[in-house]
């Protein structure tokens, strides 16, 4: 009895299927695999009332897709006392095995400081004694048009950061 060329034809279908599978399986495993990290950060303007700073946060895509993040919500620290927060809508698409900058503003006010103002003024000297951290989330397309909310928690300190924009 002699084979039929469909088959063989099904083999190879499900040969290509499979491979097709394990590709795409080893591209989300790699998007979960983002990562990120604190550029800089930068005083922007002082007033009486409140100080306004930028944070550059650099996103990285290891996998052979692109990766598509939309929605970023953070809460700003500067040596562990809450400054202020940002979000950032939109959505932004990072070139397979590349990064992206993203920019945010951030406005801290005097008054929602209170008593930890004089602790930040005391440290304005001592760079390397500073520790900036961004907590919050971003959202990542996991599928076309579905988005789902990924955690981060970003410390770096603040000589490190004061480096890179100077």
């Amino acid at each position: 009895m002699a084979l039929k060329p469909n088959f063989f034809q099904a083999i190879a279908a499900l040969t290509l299927a499979y491979q097709a599978f394990r590709y795409i399986k080893r591209q989300a495993a790699l998007l979960e695999k983002w990562d990120y990290s604190i550029l800089g950060v930068r005083l922007m303007g002082v007033t009486k009332d409140f100080l306004d700073l930028q944070i550059e946060l650099e996103l990285k895509n290891p996998s052979a897709v692109s990766l598509t993040v939309s929605q970023f919500e953070m809460d700003v620290y500067l040596d562990g006392i809450k400054i202020g927060n940002t979000a950032k809508q939109g959505q932004y698409s990072i070139p397979k095995y590349g990064s992206d900058v993203l920019t945010f503003n951030v406005r801290a006010f005097y008054k929602t400081l209170g008593p930890a103002l004089g602790v930040l003024i005391s440290k304005i000297g001592q760079l390397n004694a500073v520790q900036v951290r961004l907590k919050g989330q971003v959202y990542i397309q996991t599928v076309p048009g579905v988005f789902a909310p990924v955690p981060f928690d970003i410390t770096d300190s603040a000589i490190n950061l004061y480096k890179q924009f100077n």
